[in-house]
């Protein structure tokens, strides 16, 4: 019986069932199955139906795409103009490689929210901590729908109940720009009769400091906080209720909440919490009515696609210190981002304090040196009513450590828990080795990204008085994000948050949104809004991010281009970051020479990105430019000895400066050094790594990303393996001997006031060089359509595997060496290749696939169903296959 293809994950903007997108043309994307090997799509059609009972029937009513002969699996609704606060119904089917047709996917939904602006009825009002309403509703609630923000974070309570899950909300933006709001089904919430809705408002980014607060230098702030809202209600006489923020609306201007600040913390008096204040029969009459107040300007956006900062779990004390007496120190046993949750007893205006830290002094006290200008304190003061669970609101912290004084008695490990808050990412890749230093390395940037991607943006570090979306952090770690994270619509929000940074000179800043004043962005940090994009299109296919960047891109790169002198780039602001020994160092890697070759490629990632969207002209001219600069490049850094940079002293002495590892590998890793000399390049940088700095890494962040890759490119495998594993100083396992449960900002262990975060992602680049080259697992085009599998094999290395969870479905590979037998285990999904390169070992090697021979004495044995063909291309067997899974076995003939 032949079965066709199965639709097993069908999505909408990368989500399932998204409620409240605001797109006015969605994507709609889907996995496929099959139980044939070598399967692929050859056509599929989408509908999209007005009701359940039609899709149910295959009736597209509102569009029906018709039978496409298309391998695409991420296509874009074009039908009729979408309706506003619409639930649509849809369903896929798809044609295998063999035209059989096959089942309709189950019925998926999507609804809408704001698709017209005049459609937000709710106005802006503040003036108030606590916001609240009552209303009636006469008849039966069908269905209702709240859209709500409020600047900078609010926490919105219908009925006595919180609604949402979400920790943080809004995500930051340029409030100038864009401001976010959040949908939720609040169908279970809203009754007929009397109801009642409440909103508490918190100052995050947008808000400056209470007034009774040091405000912490530099920062931009916007306005006091500020709410709007709506509530749509459908009766079961289809009549539609709305109530919306107005005037009528009653606010109490000061409330429990003494402050709260992202830095400094949270304060808060139960004992003025008003009682029963979200809930219906609540006297207000003493509350003043709020005021409508200026827009923030900014255009409303859903966040309904965009994963949202949550409370993702709780870990205990794993160690408990006494200093003093009174002093309770706890150590969670993991630097993590989020509070601190206290279970307490005591009489009324007792005042309980938890402070945080990432480190501890020898007597068990916090440490609080690194976290500079940032008190990262929470107060409360007790009601006195019986047991109460405190837990701050409108702030985070990066912490291991907590100290809590003021406790009635003394906290029990029951009394106390960290609270994990992570953005609600899907993850899609996992790897595993055989070296416990890899899997260490692994998980550190595991919880540093999870610690630094939140709040809509991606922070430097959660703890200090920063917290900024440093963008040469950003793209540095990108890679690894989307190889552990579903990250698409995350980072489309990110480039459009640089987008609205962007001034009308073209320049954008270091840090976005543009909290402090950072412009112009060095070129190594702005070259995000290139980097990101692109890796957007190569790792999902999603070419809609590189049509909404392209011109801001091209405004970017004309910004630089402006300040280049005979093809060189030389403006800088901060180059080579933290290697060794220090923050920055132009005889380390002169920043012309970094400068000019992030210049260059991102000429060359633009040429690529207008030859996708079409723009031949533009993509010809990058690439000419591109040429331009990679001549100048060589003909004034390339020396007999590798890239250096002249400097003239005031006193006419010339030095020649550069020639590092990081120096020397950027242009290997680019292909710009001219074919006779970069073999005796690579191999001069093998040797400095090996020879001069005993097989360590004496890079900074640019280097620790690309030297690795470099060495591998080149042939250095062991090399660059002994060299990324290393436990002695400067190296990840340095890190990790030390004790380290996140990635540090600098190679050394430092815990005093200086720029020494203890959780920090930039240095995260290497767990990308962990998916790509121990395992092997590239796309070669975009949204792995096509895949290379072509694992590195370290002699100190026994096994290793990885999958991934791509937009075509399970991508995975697991090898495993012992004697002369290298056995790989491949996964394609369907409607993708794979290109599986196997390492020889001489001209004896015989490959298996399962139990048949495809590779012997030198040529083609059999081919096995799926496998499209095999060749040889000297070091390695290369094996092209179809979907499915393969085992395959590399060993010596006897």
């Amino acid at each position: 019986m032949v079965h066709g293809l199965r639709i097993a994950d069908a999505r909408v903007e990368f989500t399932v069932n998204p409620l409240g997108i605001d797109e006015r043309n969605p994507r709609f994307s889907w996995i496929l199955e099959h139980e044939e090997r070598g399967q692929y799509q050859s056509a599929y059609r989408v509908i999209v139906s007005s009701s359940i009972e039609n899709a149910a029937k295959g009736i597209g009513d509102v569009w029906d795409s018709g039978k496409v002969n298309s391998r695409d699996q991420v296509v874009k609704y074009n039908g009729p103009s979408l309706s506003s606060f619409t639930r649509y119904y849809w369903r896929v089917k798809a044609w295998d490689s063999k035209g059989v047709e096959g089942d309709w996917s189950d019925v998926q939904w999507f609804e809408t929210a704001v698709l017209k602006p005049e459609e937000w009825v709710g106005k802006w009002i503040g003036g108030g901590q606590l916001l609240r309403r009552s209303f009636r509703v006469e008849g039966n609630v069908v269905e209702a729908r709240v859209y709500v923000t409020g600047l900078g974070y609010y926490e919105l309570r219908i009925n006595g109940e919180r609604v949402g899950d979400r920790a943080l909300d809004p995500p930051w933006s340029e409030y100038d720009k864009t401001v976010y709001y959040s949908v939720y089904d609040v169908t279970n919430l809203v009754k007929n009769g009397e109801n009642t809705i409440g909103l508490i408002l918190g100052r995050g980014r947008y808000g400056p400091v209470s007034p009774n607060r040091a405000q912490i230098p530099g920062l931009k702030y916007y306005d006091e906080p500020k709410a709007n809202a709506m509530i749509r209600i459908r009766l079961s006489d289809g009549s539609v209720v709305v109530i919306a923020t107005d005037e009528s609306w009653k606010c109490l201007g000061k409330g429990p909440i003494l402050y709260d600040d992202i830095y400094n913390g949270f304060r808060y008096d139960a004992r003025l919490e008003p009682y029963g204040w979200d809930k219906v029969g609540f006297d207000d009459s003493n509350w003043v009515q709020c005021s409508v107040v200026k827009p923030p300007g900014g255009r409303l956006r859903s966040t309904a696609t965009i994963p949202g900062t949550k409370v993702k779990g709780t870990l205990k004390p794993r160690e408990y210190y006494n200093p003093r007496p009174g002093v309770h120190v706890f150590d969670f046993g993991q630097n993590i981002t989020g509070w601190v949750r206290l279970r307490v007893r005591g009489s009324s205006g007792v005042e309980v304090k938890v402070r945080h830290s990432e480190v501890i002094n020898p007597d068990g006290s916090l440490n609080v040196e690194n976290i500079r200008g940032a008190e990262a304190t929470d107060t409360y003061i007790l009601s006195g009513r019986g047991v109460e669970i405190l837990e701050p609101k409108f702030t985070f912290h990066g912490f291991r450590y907590a100290e809590v004084t003021g406790y009635p008695g003394v906290p029990s490990i029951d009394d106390v828990e960290a609270v994990i808050v992570q953005t609600d990412f899907e993850p899609t890749g996992s790897i595993a080795t055989s070296s416990k230093i890899i899997n260490d390395i692994h998980r550190i940037t595991w919880w540093s990204l999870r610690a630094n991607l939140l709040n809509g943006i991606q922070t430097d570090c959660p703890q200090r008085d920063e917290r900024m979306g440093w963008l040469g952090d950003a793209w540095l770690s990108s890679d690894s994000a989307v190889l552990n994270f579903n990250m698409v619509k995350y980072y489309e929000k990110f480039i459009r948050d640089i987008i609205d940074s962007q001034r009308d000179d073209g320049s954008i800043p270091d840090t976005v949104p543009p909290y402090w004043n950072t412009y112009p962005a060095d070129p190594a940090w702005g070259t995000a809004l290139i980097y990101i994009p692109w890796l957007l299109y190569v790792h999902y296919g999603d070419v809609e991010i590189l049509e909404e960047a392209y011109e801001a891109m091209k405004k970017w790169w004309n910004f630089l281009n402006s300040r280049v002198k005979d093809n060189i780039l030389y403006f800088s602001k901060y180059g080579e970051w933290v290697p060794p020994g220090r923050v920055f160092s132009a005889e380390y890697c002169p920043p012309e020479i970094l400068s000019t070759w992030i210049l260059y490629r991102d000429t060359v990632t633009l040429a690529q990105v207008a030859k996708v969207l079409g723009h031949g002209e533009d993509s010809s001219f990058f690439t000419k430019r591109a040429e331009e600069i990679r001549d100048a490049f060589n003909k004034l850094f390339l020396t007999e000895h590798g890239y250096y940079s002249k400097y003239t002293a005031p006193d006419g002495t010339v030095r020649m400066l550069g020639g590092s590892q990081t120096c020397n590998a950027l242009p290997l890793y680019l292909d710009m050094v001219p074919g006779n000399r970069a073999s005796d390049l690579a191999k001069a940088l093998a040797h400095n790594i090996e020879a001069d700095w005993d097989r360590h890494l004496v890079v900074g962040i640019f280097g620790a990303k690309y030297v690795p890759e470099v060495l591998v490119k080149y042939g250095y495998v062991d090399l660059a393996y002994r060299a990324v594993t290393q436990e002695s100083y400067p190296s990840w396992g340095y890190m990790i001997k030390e004790g380290a449960t996140t990635l540090w900002e600098r190679w050394e262990k430092l815990t005093g006031a200086g720029m020494n975060s203890h959780n920090h992602h930039m240095f995260g680049s290497i767990d990308a060089w962990f998916y790509r080259n121990l395992a092997g697992l590239v796309t070669l085009e975009p949204g792995f359509s096509r895949i290379l599998i072509k694992p590195n094999i370290p002699s100190g290395l026994r096994h290793c595997s990885a999958s991934l969870y791509t937009v075509r479905g399970l991508t995975s590979v697991e090898w495993s060496k012992a004697d002369n037998e290298l056995v790989v285990t491949v996964t394609v999904p369907v409607n993708s290749t794979a290109e599986v390169h196997l390492p020889k070992f001489g001209e004896s090697t015989m490959v298996k696939e399962g139990d048949k021979v495809l590779w012997s004495g030198g040529k083609v044995a059999e081919i096995s169903a799926g496998v499209l063909s095999v060749k040889d291309t000297g070091d390695h067997v290369v094996i092209e296959v179809g979907s499915g899974r393969y085992v395959l076995t590399v060993k010596t003939i006897n």
